[in-house]
């Protein structure tokens, strides 16, 4: 781990760490790329080139996607000694097999929500004009933002605020990777958000609906 972060310098792009391996190391280029996630967003995709690809980003997002499901499971595993904080008929489900089959499948599903992410996110600044630099950029910006779900590890409220801090990273991201307008970027990833939480509550008001009729 003695590699530093790479130079300060704005006005020359690079890569992340991530992606210059063989100058890092694998285990340092992932524990600096995630630190530049984390605590330098807005460095990290001020620098970022695009027009490498997206296989190297969408490699990163997989294996962020096998560390968090690891983390988790372990937290919900361990999590039979805290028995009154589920029903017990739920606690058997969760440390169940599901819990196992969730960390095999993480992959496939990390994939399909990356790239339909990428799309909406990118679909939405097309129609703001705040699209620069193609679909690349916006997936780039996707796939690294995953690395803020490793504060999962987090009891109780690490799944939440790794949520809260992957929305705010990827509207960083997508403003300085396309040198768009703050506000575009926020109402690209804000739509979508509300959207959601929009059919979640109607859906749980349907189910609580349903059961009240019992």
């Amino acid at each position: 781990m003695s590699q530093d972060l790479p130079s300060t310098d704005n006005r020359s792009l690079r890569p992340p760490p991530w992606e210059e391996r063989h100058r890092y190391g694998f285990i340092n280029a992932l524990v600096l790329t995630i630190r530049l996630v984390l605590l330098s967003p807005a460095r990290l995709f001020t620098r970022m080139p695009v027009g490498l690809g997206i296989l190297q980003p969408l490699l990163f997002a997989i294996l962020l996607a096998l560390l968090g499901a690891m983390f988790d499971w372990m937290w919900t595993l361990s999590a039979g000694n805290l028995p009154g904080f589920l029903h017990p008929d739920a606690t058997r489900v969760v440390r169940g097999p599901f819990g196992g089959v969730q960390f095999l499948l993480s992959p496939i599903f990390v994939v399909i929500l990356v790239f339909i992410r990428a799309a909406v996110f990118h679909g939405i600044l097309i129609l703001l004009g705040g699209n620069r630099l193609g679909f690349e950029a916006t997936f780039r910006v996707v796939a690294y933002s995953r690395a803020t779900r490793l504060l999962s590890v987090i009891p109780f409220c690490g799944g939440f605020l790794g949520l809260i801090w992957e929305l705010t990273v990827t509207i960083i991201g997508l403003a300085r990777i396309h040198g768009c307008k703050e506000w575009q970027a926020v109402v690209a990833v804000a739509v979508p958000v509300v959207f959601a939480l929009i059919a979640w509550g109607s859906w749980l008001a349907i189910i609580l609906g349903l059961a009240a009729l019992h």
